[in-house]
């Protein structure tokens, strides 16, 4: 018999979204879909370190840590992004450059 969490009940009982928090490398490839767009505010050298994001069905707001390859002091950034769910895919909506 396998074990079953707490969580995992809830969210079948009640019908819950329970999908898991985007993360750092959620966040990246949302950040290079932007560029796949044509952003010209895209940096070809940010990479995010770590993310810790807080939110629901409605989408998330996630604190980050990033580098940028340009910095020749490699300084670490923060910022806080928003990302939504948009047809399977996360999107940035603000954040990261994205005005």
């Amino acid at each position: 018999m396998s074990q079953i969490g707490f969580g995992s009940i809830a969210c079948s009982l009640v019908g819950w979204l329970c999908g898991t928090a985007p993360d750092a490398t959620i966040i990246q490839a949302a950040y290079e879909r932007e560029a796949a767009a044509g952003s010209s505010l895209h940096d070809s050298g940010l990479r995010v370190l770590n993310a810790k994001c807080h939110g629901g069905d409605e989408g998330y707001l996630c604190e980050v840590t990033f580098t940028a390859s340009s910095d020749p002091n490699g300084r670490l950034y923060f910022d806080i992004v928003a990302l939504a769910r948009r047809n399977d895919n996360w999107m940035l909506t603000s954040g990261l450059c994205k005005r």
